[in-house]
């Protein structure tokens, strides 16, 4: 895409040349449906020009399809055509703006299929940019942000690298709820029998090493003083969130990595807390929240000033970051892709990287490099590599190809947990999007088949609950909420009106006209429904031809509303093997001097199967420690 400076210089150099026919002057309105909604356009024209392209309606995603309404408005004028490139990351946004701004010039006259666009000449000016730093960080996504505010606040310069053209990576995409332990634990909601329940069950089971066994001990005697205390707030530590974390993975993480994790995970939020105007809602506090696989209820939700108001991941976690670093005299380069680890003398200097149109630029850090360029589930190719898994959508974000992991295993890196590669639940049948905002809230909503049949635990572990959707009919399944759910806001209006008027998601005012316009079973989902609202009336499970470990709400108040469910790829488990530092550890277990990593890059962390929301504690606290480190390694 040409930059901004050159979109300038476009405007005033081509004249009519996409303009195949006269137009009539005048402003002409357009509109389509993009990823979230309708995205609408007002296009001035003279007779032989487009002259202006407004974006007057938008509700894209921010930080992903805001890049193309910020951007094609000025490539179309420069081109004198709608038939402009897409936005790499941004390909229905972009879509959509390009049929908006067509319907607007076939108003005013015009055939938009035959005005072909010119060709962006080229700044003649070479493009200026710092290719020295004190530190470099390879990925422009959640963990490579933290880490490069964490830099800046120490008063150092850094560079960051983003091979695709925006910033945020799958950060961007997700719902940007985190686990912490609750820093006013007074505050929670009172402790219930099936906590309680959840509590004894990873108390007694049996784990494999002395350093889990030592963790396992040290709830254990928490968990007695919290009950001789007295105290009637939901139970947690530190502790419990770490052996949950290691029980949840299989046991396949490495114990320090998850205590680190753990111990730091509420500092970590209250340090992004204090970036910008986003807060946190407690969502413990209001009522028990089991998240989609997070097993616990520990949940964290970034929102407005107000502590109320959602706020979008990008704005809580990635602009306020990027404005900091930016305003620190520190640079973000996009639409760079690092090819090569530069080491010299042993200790990594620097990288290599390629820009958007092939030319190599070499960098060079006096203190190090972070890498935290994301893990490899959006390559298929490495995925099958390393699991054999059957799965072919993805949730990720298209730059998500893992070959910052393989450049630095050149380099001597070791590998961690490669094999482990986490399939989601919540995939949208039709495309593989992640649809946690509309699936609902686990412990309030049933799963059911196209027989309408429960099939797996909704609060437990997502390789559960994916592996049974993958042996139901048609490797589908459906998510059963009712209007409570959307009265509490568990799932946002507005976002559950998008997902009906794009098909991918029903409502209707009975359980039979629900099943009829999903295609599942009616007899099957009114028998389910039955005995699943008397079980949640009950507060007991005894009932249930598949146990629920916590039961919310019963499913009773019209309108109900159901959302098509699927498996896809979500997040690779394994990836740099890494210390409690952050250092990149090489074969032999040494540290490799330089180089730091953070983020989905790494293994170790959450091992055969992760936590819900464990990835935005995972990228905030080794973010920030890799911040830290890199900084006292070069002292």
């Amino acid at each position: 895409m040409p930059t901004s400076r050159n979109l300038v210089l476009f405007s005033l150099t081509f004249l009519a040349a996409g303009v195949s026919q006269a137009m009539t002057a005048g402003t002409f309105a357009g509109s389509a449906t993009g990823r979230n909604g309708e995205v609408a356009v007002e296009v001035d024209v003279s007779t032989n020009r487009i002259e202006a392209v407004r974006i007057v309606k938008s509700t894209e995603t921010p930080g992903i399809g805001s890049l193309a309404t910020d951007a094609l408005p000025a490539a179309i004028v420069a081109a004198q055509s709608p038939n402009v490139d897409v936005v790499s990351g941004a390909t229905i946004t972009s879509d959509a703006i390009k049929a908006a701004v067509s319907k607007a010039l076939e108003k005013a006259g015009a055939d938009p299929k035959s005005m072909k666009a010119k060709a962006a000449h080229k700044d003649a000016a070479a493009a200026s940019f710092p290719t020295k730093a004190d530190v470099v960080i390879v990925g422009a996504g959640g963990a490579g942000l933290v880490a490069a505010a964490t830099v800046v606040e120490q008063g150092a310069r850094v560079i960051v690298l983003e091979k695709m053209a925006m910033i945020g990576g799958n950060t961007a995409r997700s719902e940007g709820n985190m686990s912490a332990i609750d820093p006013e634990p007074e505050k929670l909601q009172p402790m219930t029998p099936a906590l309680e329940a959840i509590v004894e069950k990873y108390l007694n089971a049996k784990v494999p090493t002395a350093e889990i066994q030592a963790i396992q001990d040290a709830v254990r005697k928490q968990y007695a003083d919290y009950k001789a205390s007295g105290r009637k707030e939901i139970f947690d530590t530190p502790e419990l969130f770490a052996l949950q974390t290691l029980i949840g993975g299989d046991c396949k993480a490495d114990p320090k990595l998850v205590l680190v994790m753990a111990r730091n995970a509420t500092r970590a939020m209250q340090w992004l807390d204090d970036q910008s105007d986003m807060t946190w809602e407690h969502i413990a506090r209001k009522y028990v929240d089991m998240g989609i696989g997070a097993l616990y209820p520990r949940a964290q939700f970034p929102r407005a000033k107000d502590g109320v108001s959602p706020i979008s991941t990008y704005d809580a976690y990635i602009k306020p970051l990027a404005e900091k670093v930016k305003a620190a005299g520190s640079s973000i380069l996009t639409n760079m892709q690092v090819v090569d680890i530069v080491r010299e003398k042993g200790r990594v200097t620097g990288v290599i990287a390629l820009d958007k149109n092939g030319k190599k630029h070499a960098f060079t850090a006096s203190k190090g490099v972070i890498l935290a360029a994301g893990g490899y589930g959006a390559n298929l190719e490495m995925v099958k590599k390393y699991n054999g898994i059957s799965v072919t959508a993805t949730s990720n974000q298209p730059g998500t190809t893992g070959e910052v992991i393989e450049e630095a295993v050149k380099d001597g890196a070791a590998l961690e947990g490669m094999a482990w590669i986490q399939i989601h639940p919540h995939g949208n049948p039709k495309n593989g999007d992640l649809e946690s905002n509309i699936a609902g809230r686990p412990q309030d909503t049933p799963y059911v088949n196209k027989l309408g049949l429960r099939f797996a635990d909704e609060t437990g572990r997502r390789d559960d609950i994916s592996h049974g959707i993958l042996a139901q009919p048609g490797k589908v399944a459906f998510s059963i909420y009712d209007q409570k759910t959307i009265d509490a806001k568990k799932v946002r209006p507005e976002h559950i009106e998008r997902a009906i008027t794009h098909g991918y998601a029903f409502r209707a005012n009975s359980l039979p006209e629900l099943a009829k316009a999903a295609g599942i079973s009616a007899e099957g989902l009114e028998k389910t429904i039955a005995v699943y609202n008397e079980a949640a009336k009950l507060q007991s499970d005894s009932a249930l031809s598949v146990p629920k470990a916590v039961i919310g709400w019963p499913v009773d108040k019209a309108p109900y509303y159901c959302v098509p469910i699927t498996v896809t790829i979500h997040h690779t488990m394994g990836g740099l093997k890494i210390d409690e530092e952050t250092r990149v550890l090489d074969q032999n277990a040494k540290p490799i001097p330089g180089l730091f990593a953070a983020g989905e890059i790494t293994g170790g962390i959450h091992g055969g199967n992760r936590l819900g929301r464990n990835a935005l504690t995972d990228l905030l606290v080794f973010g920030h420690i890799a911040g830290e480190e890199v900084m006292k390694d070069a002292k």
